[in-house]
């Protein structure tokens, strides 16, 4: 059967193959449809909108976050060319610091970074009103002053669309209302310069989604989600994942991974990142420490496969994350048919189709009554 990799590659040195490998990946459908939906998205997208694109750890979101990058650079190609300033696409990945919360003199600072500003140290105030130096304790008269300079920066280098990867992070706060005041922060600067945000991250980002009603409004979303086993369909996505990988490792002889594919399920959850990770651990140590063989076998997999015990972890977040999302949904329309008072309207209109008439009684309408004029 044919290679899923160029011949001449098995000539190359180990470094190249494993490179090859690890940079590979595969257009399988819950991508190319979140990539679709999400694209469709930011086409009509309004000012001060925040696009929120979640699904489960693991599943390929920061693969969607490259593939969304690349569209912009590519986009604006030309305009790059003509321009040397333009920066179309900013794009970063939020830290959580050592405590566990976010901090957004970080963020300015990485985003300063990333648009090539100049000296940014000069924008960071090393001292407090009582003259104390604070290099690392986020202050208000800092946060202000890099932010200013951000929204400079923004303007100047015509950016047209910030990607923020690992955004989970912003969560990371004390209360609801440090979580509003992180979401008001970013919605502002998608509202300051009509252009959208998109932040990926994990099922966490749905705390964002029912803050109040005008968050609520200036937010989209797009779920990315996991292959369940659930459903055939994805079975079968999974095993075709499975199957181009087997035929991209750089092999003299192929794997048989789609055989396997409940082993590599089970492990997985069905997240083709988590997947893509355990496969270029494998092929790099194996190209590295085992080169005459050129064969990889089940029991190499096993050497990096995650523990039962990661994967139970795995499994419970994610399935409590999808529960989240569907969870009392029927129960949760009937609530809010009771409050815009819509059940009353059906009790209405089944009396009104009825006539209010006993059974039995025949209505008058029905018979013909005086004459044609």
């Amino acid at each position: 059967m044919d290679k899923n990799f160029p011949r001449d590659l098995l000539l190359q040195p180990v470094g190249e193959r494993i490179n090859y490998f690890k940079k590979k990946s595969v257009a399988h459908p819950t991508l190319v449809n979140s990539y679709i939906n999400l694209m469709e998205k930011v086409e009509v997208v309004e000012e001060g909108k925040v696009l929120l694109v979640y699904g489960p750890s693991g599943v390929g979101k920061t693969t969607l976050f490259a593939k969304v990058k690349n569209e912009y650079l590519q986009r604006y190609h030309d305009e790059m060319v003509k321009d040397k300033g333009l920066i179309p696409v900013l794009a970063i990945e939020a830290f959580a610091n050592e405590d566990g919360k976010f901090d957004w003199i970080n963020f300015y600072t990485e985003a300063l970074e990333e648009l090539k500003d100049i000296l940014i140290d000069e924008k960071r105030l090393p001292l407090n009103e009582l003259g104390v130096e604070l290099p690392n304790n986020p202050n208000e008269k800092t946060k202000r002053k890099l932010r200013k300079s951000l929204e400079n920066a923004i303007k100047c280098r015509k950016v047209k669309v910030i990607l923020i990867d690992e955004a989970q992070h912003l969560t990371k706060v004390g209360n609801s209302k440090g979580l509003r005041n992180h979401m008001d922060s970013i919605k502002s600067l998608a509202a300051k310069f009509n252009v959208p945000i998109i932040l990926f991250g994990t099922y966490e980002l749905l705390s964002f989604r029912n803050l109040n009603g005008q968050l609520g409004r200036r937010t989209m979303e797009v779920h990315f989600p996991r292959y369940n086993s659930e459903e055939q369909r994805d079975i079968d996505a999974f095993k075709n994942v499975l199957w181009f990988f087997q035929k991209a490792f750089p092999l003299q002889q192929e794997p048989n991974l789609v055989d396997e594919w409940k082993y590599f399920y089970r492990l997985t959850i069905g997240c083709v990142g988590t997947l893509k990770d355990w496969l270029d651990n494998t092929y790099d140590y194996i190209m590295e420490n085992n080169v005459e063989t050129k064969i990889l076998k089940i029991r190499d997999f096993k050497k990096f496969e995650p523990t039962i015990d990661q994967a139970y972890i795995m499994a419970k977040e994610i399935t409590s994350g999808e529960k989240s999302l569907t969870e009392k949904r029927k129960e949760k329309e009937g609530k809010l048919d009771a409050l815009l008072k819509l059940d009353q309207l059906d009790d209405i209109e089944v009396k009104k189709k009825n006539g209010n008439k006993r059974p039995g009684e025949r209505k008058s309408k029905r018979d013909k009554t005086g004459t044609d004029l």
